[in-house]
């Protein structure tokens, strides 16, 4: 049986962060990835050779350290790419319209001087943010705004969550993507790694013993003295019930959510919107459309539209988005649809996160992903070397 210092179970952005950093440790490393792909959900469509589009996660920042740390070690900084600036908008009566038109100065004045004392650490984002700026202003501005971002209602989300402060790269762009998209960063980290990969490599039983974990991937077992589960956090808690079965229920209690995707690509001219970088949905069927005009293409344009979840089938998505483009979809050069998974974060879940540490803070196993520190890649990326320094010192 092939023996490893960590195994990493899932190849997103947190399993790779964690795998390339145990790596740089000087361990032995095997990262496995259920898809063939990794990226997780970070999933760039291309469907032609100089022309990709992203299904999932849009844009990293300079202020992503830990992602770009990992991407130094394999010698590919030079390769991002600079987003250009660009903004988003909500649609009303047909025309792009700056967020600002939708803000009530009165009511933010009435009463911005009080919610900036109001405690974030333990309040949703429907609470901390009415107090902060007015239930009108929340509800027409940024409720809206946040779901965007989200790709969910933001409601129950922790404020703590949304936006955290970190420093940043200066020698990075502001805000980047990657050669063949963000998929392109996750498959670099990959290339040339002191650690293995190995996609199509769905782990269904994880056992343990005196000397570690015993993983049974298709018909073969592999070892490790230590383990990352880097999976959404219902396969996270399949995998951990019988190691940990107390937590794996706690862990079982978070929904996930279907985000349904459908991007097109269309000819330059067919569009007259302006160059945005995406709208934002208030009363339609999505929540975000994401556009690809920060990183232009000399003839073509792309749009994401983040349908929110069983409202609508194939045709009549289409419908909106020629309805928000006013192309005739009969312009549309291509067309993708993906269904992204994403977990409901509530403001209770806080107290999961205490409790995974607390359980494996002196255990061979980390607990890794988007449930634990927020959605963003950067806070992925951020808990997954935190974890991978922790588990270094037990190998």
């Amino acid at each position: 049986m092939k023996t490893y210092d960590l195994i990493v179970v899932g190849g997103g952005v947190s399993g790779l962060v964690a795998a390339s950093h145990a790596a740089g440790l000087g361990r032995s490393v095997v990262l496995l990835e259920a898809e063939n792909r990794v990226g997780g959900c970070i999933e760039s469509w291309r469907p032609q050779a100089d022309f990709w589009l992203e299904l999932g996660a849009h844009t990293a920042y300079n202020s992503y350290g830990a992602l770009l740390d990992a991407l130094a070690a394999r010698g590919r900084m030079a390769e991002l790419l600079p987003r250009e600036k660009a903004g988003y908008f909500f649609m009303e009566d047909g025309r792009a319209v700056s967020p600002l038109k939708r803000l009530g100065v009165l009511e933010l004045l009435a009463h911005l001087p009080f919610g900036l004392f109001k405690a974030k650490a333990r309040a949703s984002v429907g609470a901390y943010y009415r107090a902060l700026m007015g239930a009108g202003n929340y509800q027409r501005l940024l409720a809206p705004a946040f779901a965007a971002v989200l790709s969910q209602e933001a409601e129950a989300y922790p404020a703590a969550w949304l936006f955290r402060k970190k420093p940043r790269l200066k020698s990075a762009p502001r805000k980047y993507s990657f050669s063949g998209g963000l998929q392109g960063l996750m498959e670099a980290l990959t290339e040339g790694a002191p650690f293995e990969t190995r996609t199509g490599a769905a782990v269904s039983t994880i056992e343990r013993d005196a000397e570690g974990f015993v993983l049974s991937v298709g018909g073969e077992q592999l070892r490790c003295r230590t383990l990352v589960l880097a999976t959404p956090v219902d396969v996270a808690a399949r995998l951990v019930q019988p190691l940990l079965p107390g937590l794996a229920a706690q862990m079982a209690q978070i929904a996930m959510l279907s985000i349904e995707t459908l991007a097109v690509v269309v000819p330059r001219e067919a569009v007259t919107l302006p160059v945005l970088a995406g709208l934002i949905g208030a009363d339609d069927a999505y929540f975000s459309v994401v556009s690809r005009d920060p990183v232009p293409h000399p003839s073509l344009r792309g749009f994401t539209f983040h349908f929110k979840p069983g409202l609508l089938d194939r045709a009549r998505k289409l419908a909106v988005v020629a309805r928000v483009l006013q192309v005739a979809p009969e312009a549309f050069v291509a067309v993708q649809e993906k269904t992204n998974r994403l977990p409901a974060l509530q403001v209770e879940h806080l107290d999961l996160v205490l409790e995974v540490d607390r359980v494996t803070h002196d255990q061979p196993i980390a607990l890794v992903g988007n449930y634990l520190n927020g959605l963003s890649i950067g806070d992925c990326a951020e808990r997954a070397v935190r974890e991978a320094e922790r588990l270094g010192g037990g190998v």
